[in-house]
């Protein structure tokens, strides 16, 4: 992992941007969520710029000449070119400094991403929100009308961080600090094209080219579509690699990502769940929460899992995150692509769960929601925030243990795919098309969760299946704990919930009790979301975590559910 800041002072502001130096550097040690004694610090400056990076990568250091620094955060092979990051092969963050001050840029599916602040005296530049908040000012104040986000959805639809004063860039940006700051941001393709196979495969290749003749990587294997297509294109690409997948035996997704790797010849390990006496064992939740809060920053729901602290490793590791790009984003999960349906799917988005919040928590919301209907917007909701907002928090804890390679994610990748119709990409033939071309012994391994898109598309095949469901149930869904946590853990939650006075500014707290039967939540993401804003709202991210409450167990029944 790779943190940098940046401060760049106005003329004759010289004091200013020292002060920022001394507080960044006093908080870095909270800003990087590593452990310390595997991280190295490097420090650049010119007049009017200072910049720090800190890294636990072994062997790493940011690239400093006679023209100045330029450090990246996230994966591009070899160095990175003059341009900016979204116009060059990978998918990472990219800061230079010169004596003329300092540019930072974002890639096309912003998965690494860049954080701003402006004070009178100040531009302060970074890839952690928190950090750039205390440099720039100094201390912790968190902005709880942008939390209503967090709060409903589990992670920012908008530009906002937990941090007053601090912003994202959106994707693609250009960021310049000099006398004055200029941010440029190249809009999003609203793809037309119906053919484009070709291109979107060789840039998939290409993307994992530089694999080569290293030893085997690793990759998330899952039951679904997206990892598999890694699989397949890391086979066509004639690249070794070993498979794992998380779960019991009898899970879905190690079924079938067993039978993927057979297929193909790899080897496939299962890291199976803690278990004690047969209940599952996980985090007390104050545990959990504090993880995902110190690690994201704020900007992820502790429903989510993510991964823990370890010594960093140089093997590249894959897996399907975010290969929904392929498929048309959030169109991928929408059965029609009418204006009404995009209106609705948009709503949901910005306004989940409307009568929980206040009124002035809803019009922030509806400030924010987008109100365009083209068939365009649920694939440029899903690059801009699913990737931007919500995968971005969560690659953060990746990136502690090495740095992941992702294709789906590559500029060059992605810039072809959303020049091609997202109504295409929804149909699911691209992906299709590629995993047969790339390894052509899937062909007959079946999908968990259901068949390809295109075989199962239209009035009469929607008619079919719905008729199907009524002849055979709703089928049992798989346990899962952060669902039905048992009633000690219920009360956990439900207590830091209701003691959080300031949550009141965006939660109608009247009905939160609603949300809770015995030990089983009746919105269980929702829950987590209030959990984790409320346990923020009372937490100084700048100081260590309390004793850690340790591992609890909680009565299960099978099949468990862990993801």
């Amino acid at each position: 992992m790779r943190v940098f800041l940046a401060v760049s002072a106005r003329p004759h502001r010289q004091e200013a941007l020292i002060g920022a130096v001394r507080r960044a550097e006093e908080a870095a040690g909270a800003a990087f969520p590593a452990s310390p004694a595997r991280v190295r610090g490097f420090s650049w400056a010119r007049a009017g710029v200072h910049v720090l990076a800190w890294s636990n990568e072994p062997g790493w250091e940011p690239r400093i000449g006679p023209g100045g620094i330029t450090v990246t955060s996230g994966h591009h092979p070899g160095e990175p070119g003059p341009g900016p990051a979204y116009t060059q092969p990978g998918c990472f963050a990219l800061l230079r400094a010169d004596e003329h001050g300092l540019t930072a840029s974002t890639s096309i599916a912003p998965a690494d991403p860049v954080y701003v602040a402006e004070t009178p005296d100040l531009v302060v530049v970074g890839n952690r929100a928190l950090l750039v908040r205390l440099a720039a000012h100094g201390a912790v104040r968190y902005d709880v009308a942008a939390l209503q986000s967090i709060a409903r959805q589990g992670y920012f639809l908008s530009e906002e961080t937990p941090f007053e004063g601090v912003r994202a860039l959106p994707p693609a940006s250009f960021l310049e600090a000099g006398d004055r700051l200029r941010v440029t941001t190249e809009p999003l393709t609203a793809g037309r094209g119906r053919t484009g196979f070709a291109k979107v495969a060789e840039r998939m290749l290409s993307a994992v080219s530089p694999l080569r003749g290293q030893e085997p990587v690793r990759v998330t294997l899952t039951g679904g579509r997206d990892s598999r297509l890694i699989a397949a294109l890391l086979h066509g690409a004639g690249i070794p690699f070993r498979a794992s997948t998380s779960g019991f035996d009898d899970h879905p997704d190690v079924v079938v990502a067993r039978r993927v790797a057979a297929a193909l010849g790899v080897e496939h390990e299962v890291t199976r769940p803690v278990t004690q006496a047969g209940d599952l064992s996980v985090l007390h939740p104050a545990d959990r929460v504090q993880h995902v809060l110190r690690v994201c920053e704020g900007m992820l729901s502790a429903y989510e899992n993510i991964t823990a602290d370890a010594p960093y490793s140089d093997v590249p590791r894959l897996g399907g995150h975010n290969g929904e790009i392929l498929r048309g984003g959030y169109l991928s999960a929408m059965e029609e692509t009418t204006p009404e349906a995009v209106r609705k799917r948009t709503q949901t988005l910005f306004l989940a769960n409307r009568a929980l919040f206040t009124e002035a928590a809803n019009a922030h919301a509806e400030d924010l929601a987008w109100t365009s209907t083209g068939i365009h917007v649920p694939d440029h909701l899903y690059v801009r925030f699913r990737v931007g907002r919500w995968h971005a928090a969560a690659r953060a804890a990746m990136l502690r243990q090495g740095t992941p390679v992702q294709p789906f994610l590559d500029n060059r990748v992605v810039a072809a795919a959303l020049s091609l119709d997202p109504g295409v990409r929804r149909s699911e033939r691209l992906v299709h098309r590629l995993i047969k071309t790339f390894a052509p012994p899937l062909a007959g391994v079946p999908l968990e969760g259901g068949d390809w898109r295109f075989r199962t598309e239209g009035v009469l095949a929607r008619w079919r299946r719905r008729a199907e469901r009524r002849l055979s149930g709703k089928a049992a869904k798989p346990f899962n704990w952060r669902a039905e946590p048992g009633p000690e853990l219920a009360e956990e939650l439900a207590r830091t919930i209701t003691s959080c006075d300031r949550l009141g500014e965006i939660v109608r707290m009247e009905k939160v009790p609603a949300l809770f039967d015995g030990g089983r939540l009746v919105k269980p993401a929702f829950v987590w979301q209030l959990y984790t804003v409320a346990t923020l709202l009372g937490t100084d991210l700048t100081v260590p975590a309390a004793a850690a409450r340790g591992r609890v167990t909680v009565p299960t029944k099978r099949p468990i559910m862990t993801s």
